[in-house]
Parts: C-alpha cells; sequence; structure tokens
C-alpha cells in the first residue's frame, strides 16, 4: 500500500513529501515522523507507518524499527511476517533500538517466539552499543533472573549507566534498588537523588516513591509537607496507588490538613480506577458512616469489589458480613469469601475458617477440619484460635482425640 497524499499543510512537508515519494528513503522516515508527532500534519498512525514502512522497504532501519513499534501498538499494511523481517534486518545491522525491540518482542512473544534467552542477546548486544534502554531492559532481566541467572551486583552498574543517560525507568529502578539494598548496602540518600531526578521530569512513579520515602523516615530528613506534595503530583496524573495514599494522608492529617471531603475524592478516584486497597477503604467509610454519610449499600458494593480484586482483608470483612446476614445464602458466600482470605493467609480468616467448620457454618461440621484450621490460625497470630484449639481438643472424645494426635505428629 502506497501513502496517501493528502493536500500540503505547509511548503516545507509539501517539498518533503515530494522527496519522499520520489524514494527518498530519509525523507519518508521524516515525513513518517511528521505524521507521527503531527509536526506540520496532522497526527496520523496509519500515514507514519505507510512512510516508515516504505523507508524500511527500501532498506532503512530506522524506517523498519519504526514500523515495527507503530505495528506492535496498532498494526499496519503489512504481514506480521514483513515486519518481524524488517525488524530482523535492522538488529543485525546493528541498530541498537532495534535490537532492543526484537529482545522486547522475543521476552513478550510479539511477532516471533517467547524465548528469554534471545530476548537477553539482544538486549546484550545494544547494552554493549551504549544504548540506555538496552542497559536497563538487560539490567531488569538480571534482577528478576529472566533469561539469566538473578545476579543483583552485575544490575547495578547497567541500572547507573542507563540512569545517568536520562532514562527515567532507570532512574526509578535504580532509586528503589538502592532502597532496597540490592546488590549492595542501602543507600537512602542516594535513592532520594535519584528518585528527584526522574520526580522533576514529571515521572509519575518516581514521584510517588519520592513521597513514601520523604515520609517514611528513611530519607535523610523526613519531610511530611513536601512529601504530600510529590504524591499529590503522582496522584493528579492519574496513579491509582498514589491517589490512595493521598486520600490516607487527608483522613489523618498527614503532611496536609485534616480533610474529610478531599480524603474521600481521592479514593474515589483510586476506587473507580480499580484499585482494590481504595474500594475496600471506602468500603469501611461507607460502612461505618466515618467521616461521611453511612451508606451500607455502596459500602457492600466496594467490599465486593474489592474481594473481586484478591484482596485478603477485603475479603475477611465481607466474610463476616455475610455471616451477621445469617440466611443460608449468605453463610455459603460467607464461608467462600472467608476460605479464599484463608488461603492467602490472612490471620482472622484462617480462624473464622475453623469456626465455620467446627459450626457448620456454610459447610459440613467436621471438628477435626476446624482443628486443623485453628492450628494454622494460631500459627499466625490469630486472635482467639489458640484459645479455640484448646477448648476444641477438651470436647473431643477419646477417637477424635487419637486423630488430632496423628495430625499433631505429622505437622512437626
Amino acid at each position: 500500500m502506497s501513502p496517501a497524499s493528502p493536500e500540503p499543510n505547509s511548503p516545507a512537508i509539501d517539498r518533503l513529501r515530494r522527496m519522499a515519494a520520489a524514494d527518498d528513503l530519509d525523507a519518508c522516515c521524516q515525513l513518517g515522523r511528521c505524521y507521527l508527532h503531527g509536526w506540520a500534519a496532522a497526527h496520523d498512525e496509519a500515514q507514519a507507518f505507510a512512510w516508515f514502512w516504505r523507508a524500511a522497504c527500501g532498506g532503512h532501519a530506522e524506517g523498519a524499527v519504526q514500523a515495527a513499534t507503530i505495528f506492535l501498538r496498532s498494526g499496519g499494511s503489512a504481514s506480521p511476517d514483513q515486519v518481524r523481517r524488517g525488524l530482523e534486518m535492522a538488529a543485525a545491522g546493528g541498530h541498537a533500538a532495534g535490537q532492543v525491540l526484537l529482545g522486547w518482542c522475543y521476552q513478550h512473544g510479539q511477532l516471533v517466539t517467547s524465548d528469554a534467552l534471545q530476548a537477553v542477546a539482544w538486549y546484550r548486544r545494544a547494552a554493549a552499543a551504549g544504548n540506555a534502554l538496552g542497559r536497563y531492559n538487560l539490567a531488569l532481566c538480571l534482577l528478576r533472573g529472566v533469561g539469566v541467572e538473578r545476579d543483583d551486583a552485575a544490575a547495578m552498574p547497567l541500572l547507573e549507566l542507563a540512569a545517568e543517560q536520562g532514562e527515567v525507568r532507570a532512574q526509578l529502578t535504580l532509586g528503589r534498588a538502592l532502597s532496597e539494598g540490592r546488590g549492595g548496602k542501602r543507600d537512602a540518600a542516594a535513592a532520594l537523588a535519584w528518585y528527584r531526578l526522574a520526580a522533576a521530569r514529571g515521572y509519575a512513579k518516581a514521584q510517588y516513591n519520592l513521597g513514601l520515602l520523604l515520609a517514611g523516615g528513611e530519607a535523610p530528613e523526613q519531610d511530611d509537607v513536601e512529601a504530600a506534595q510529590w504524591i499529590r503530583a503522582a496522584a493528579e496524573q492519574g496513579l491509582s496507588k498514589a491517589q490512595f495514599t493521598l486520600g490516607a494522608l487527608y483522613q489523618r492529617g498527614l503532611g496536609v490538613d485534616r480533610d474529610a471531603g478531599a480524603a474521600r475524592h481521592w479514593l474515589d478516584l483510586a476506587a473507580h480506577a480499580g484499585y482494590a486497597k481504595a474500594q475496600y477503604q471506602l468500603g469501611r467509610m461507607l460502612a461505618k458512616g466515618r467521616d461521611c454519610a453511612a451508606n451500607p449499600e455502596a459500602a457492600a458494593r466496594w467490599l465486593e469489589a474489592a474481594a473481586a480484586s484478591g484482596l485478603p482483608a477485603a475479603q475477611n470483612d465481607l466474610g463476616r458480613r455475610l455471616l451477621r446476614a445469617g440466611d443460608t445464602q449468605s453463610v455459603r458466600q460467607a464461608y467462600g469469601w472467608l476460605r479464599r482470605a484463608a488461603e492467602a493467609g490472612h490471620a482472622q480468616a484462617l480462624y473464622s475458617v475453623g469456626v465455620c467448620h467446627l459450626k457448620g457454618c456454610g459447610v459440613a461440621a467436621d471438628p477435626v477440619e476446624a482443628y486443623r484450621w485453628f492450628q494454622r490460625a494460631t500459627a499466625a497470630g490469630a486472635d482467639k484460635a489458640a484459645a479455640a484449639l484448646h477448648k476444641l481438643e477438651r470436647k473431643l472424645g477419646p477417637m477424635l482425640r487419637m486423630q488430632l494426635e496423628n495430625l499433631r505428629r505429622g505437622s512437626q
């Protein structure tokens, strides 16, 4: 498919179109950039792809890489095999950004069959050529053990080089690694410095992490006011966990004046974005009428949403609320939610599941099964679990005591 030729937007782009139409491959690429970024022409990814692809078909490595980038995002007028071959040509020819993109394709199974070893090999080639993104991606593989043995010490110099080149994701990851002591001693001051660099460039995740470090007391100095400012900056960019945290700051009055309305606003934004912790907190607020009017129906909806997202605390709360409803269907549902929370290790849910088995709530009564759950709850530190174990042992007959003794020996 040949690129279309719409009316020129300016003499400069009209001239560029004429050069591109005459198969000037550099002009094809420049025209593709104009359409991609909306420079002197309306943004049009289909037109951008078409001009990049025309350059790629002429053997232009940059055109092949740009065409593959657009194709992976939104498709284009070529087959996946054609795009792959163009990208492979560019990568094999030493185009570092193409090597990174081909590595990413191997890592995520796009255009090629997933192969972590191949991904690492291409990242290495790009990193050796000094490409910041290649260094960053290779460092991530080393930190996570993807296609290579995990090696924090080897990852850190790569992260530093990429961070020094201005790769904001490397700056964030390096800050996290230094904060956690990956590959060496923890260094909160250095972590703070890298977070500041990325945060100053508007990177929301770095702004959030900077705020947390300043608020947590691990930075060289704690500053709740500055922490709240950075967390707000991330929240205003739509980062859900920052919105949740900012809501919590307004609830507690940390770094900001206590403001129930602002707390509700930010929690509501995060909850509607699907952030489970915000859904849970909002559900609790509405259930108790804390800092807002009580709304049991809305509270139940938010708790259910948080529970369905897999948050054990919400599953436990929802299960306990359904138990109090008392009807058969609610009690069965309660057992299901409590069991999910218990299997995730939630201490009070472990105890509650034991109670359900003991009393036959939502499940057949089974004192031996109850004993198993009380054991796990006791080990997890649940209130009342140890007393429940002792009481159950005293009430059981000789036959069940023998089964319990066998259970005890088997768990040792």
